[in-house]
């Protein structure tokens, strides 16, 4: 009885290696479909948000230059997608990444600027987010005539000491509601940090508030300024210390063109090429 329990439990077990290979056949087919789908059109489709300066804008900026280099090492073209972010994170992920819509046609191959973060990434079953490639975070932008040092966010409950940031976003919020409201009074919200930094230069403000990139993207467009202001950590507890990471996206079952792409991007890292490109915007690159 033993031999046969023996013989009996090892033909289960075989078959039901064979069960869970059958199965998995068919993903690994797709996965391979398509990459293969991708290498024949020759054309990477890469989805990068607007309004999201010095990263990508109407088509153009630094995300797109990285997709760009990227596709080039896998012998491809790219065919940019610019849009518009909708009300949430997920709302972009379906409509770019997995599912697409009724008006902007199917998804993208990748969506680039995409959140590195453990939350988001178990709620969205439906993408695969990989390729990390920098990290971002909360800084200001100062006239050091005007404050020489910041080592807290109370010069800015001085009357007269104004500080902008773009309306709605994660530093505006801060400056209205945090430490009971002592920052509102000097806040002045813009369209975009960019505008704010405009402001900034004209002697309207003695700050801004916004995320390094777009500080340092606005301010390398007047290189004449460059000694009147410095960009620096915001000092308040009440944000990422590391701030986050940013990668990229695609549908979960492109595992191969994930693999593609991150291979292409260390690349990119080893050589100095990202950080290059990093520099041409006036930005500096922070490792992931």
């Amino acid at each position: 009885m033993n031999v046969l329990r023996r013989a009996l439990t090892q033909r289960v077990v075989q078959l039901g290696l064979l069960v869970l290979t059958a199965l998995s056949l068919p993903a690994l087919a797709q996965e391979a479909e398509d990459w293969e789908r991708v290498k024949a059109s020759g054309v990477l489709k890469v989805a990068v948000y607007n309004h999201l300066e010095p990263f990508s804008d109407q088509g153009k900026g630094l995300d797109v230059d990285i997709a760009a280099a990227l596709a080039k090492k896998l012998g491809l073209k790219i065919q940019v997608r610019a849009f518009n972010e909708d009300e949430t994170m997920s709302d972009d992920l379906r409509n770019m990444v997995w599912k697409g819509h009724y008006l902007a046609g199917p998804p993208a191959d990748i969506l680039m600027h995409a959140p590195i973060d453990d939350y988001v990434m178990q709620q969205e079953k439906q993408v695969l987010f990989f390729n990390p490639y920098t990290r971002d975070d909360i800084f200001v932008a100062r006239n050091v005539k005007s404050l020489p040092e910041l080592t807290s966010l109370e010069p800015f409950m001085k009357e007269g000491n104004k500080i902008g940031a773009e309306a709605a976003s994660l530093p505006s919020q801060l400056l209205a509601g945090a430490d009971s409201g002592s920052y509102s009074s000097n806040l002045v919200n813009f369209k975009s940090p960019g505008e704010a930094v405009e402001a900034m230069l004209k002697g309207e403000l003695v700050a801004v508030m916004a995320t390094r990139a777009e500080l340092e993207g606005a301010l390398a467009k007047h290189p004449e300024a460059k000694g009147n202001f410095y960009v620096s950590r915001v000092p308040h507890n009440s944000l990422p210390p590391k701030g986050w990471v940013v990668g990229m996206a695609t549908k979960k079952g492109n595992q191969v063109l994930a693999e593609k792409l991150t291979s292409a991007m260390n690349e990119l890292k080893e050589s100095g090429e990202l950080a290059k490109l990093f520099q041409q915007y006036g930005l500096t690159y922070v490792r992931p």
